[in-house]
């Protein structure tokens, strides 16, 4: 197959993804924003708040089998929205946009401090991570130049490129799955430090996000 032919193959599987993973959340959300917020309910947040977050994780994982296969797919998805351009960090939500979600005025003290260490830790993740990808590209692009100087033949100098974006994009796939599990890591440790009820209506934002960024 060629180039084309895979990337189109590539871009495909991700909108098949996307659009299930999106009906799936639209189920999430509607029961996220529709549930009883009684305290004696509690039982049922609980129970949508781990729906959230294991379809976050199946969706996260579809991501990263496909990214084996082409990493820049998943590093940009197709067919993005305007707010998902405004948004988009190395193929999804910047962690930082997911915390800026979290209704500060419901907090208690100690939520808040608790809160500004993630917002800290976070910060610090998001930074090495666009290190690492700035050190990729750079890599890549410096190995593409050198592959061959010394080859002796074209088969050889085609064999060093070869060779030089295929360790490229093994650390492009690398630097997607980091990605996804920092976004992953940031919902589990807010969702940690909030009531059920808080995480309830902190989710259903994320999925609002989340939907927004993909509707055309």
């Amino acid at each position: 197959m060629t180039r084309t032919g895979a990337f189109g193959t590539e871009v495909a599987a991700i909108q098949v993804i996307l659009r299930t993973w999106l009906q799936l959340m639209q189920s999430v959300l509607d029961r996220l924003v529709n549930v009883p917020r009684e305290p004696v309910h509690e039982a049922e947040h609980r129970a949508y708040v781990a729906e959230a977050m294991d379809h976050h994780v199946s969706y996260f994982f579809a991501k990263s089998i496909l990214a084996l296969r082409d990493p820049a797919v998943a590093l940009c998805p197709p067919r993005l929205s305007l707010m998902a351009k405004a948004l988009l960090w190395l193929g999804g939500w910047q962690p930082t946009a997911a915390l800026r979600l979290v209704p500060a005025g419901a907090l208690s003290a100690e939520q808040s401090s608790s809160l500004e260490v993630i917002r800290a830790v976070t910060r610090a993740a998001v930074a090495a991570v666009e290190k690492e990808m700035r050190r990729v590209q750079n890599d890549g692009l410096v190995r593409l130049m050198m592959a061959g100087r010394t080859a002796v033949s074209a088969a050889a100098v085609a064999a060093a490129e070869k060779a030089a974006i295929g360790r490229m994009v093994a650390r492009q796939w690398t630097v997607a799955v980091v990605a996804d599990s920092l976004r992953m890591e940031v919902l589990r440790r807010v969702v940690a430090v909030l009531s059920p009820l808080q995480a309830v209506d902190f989710l259903a934002d994320v999925v609002r996000m989340e939907i927004s960024m993909h509707q055309m």
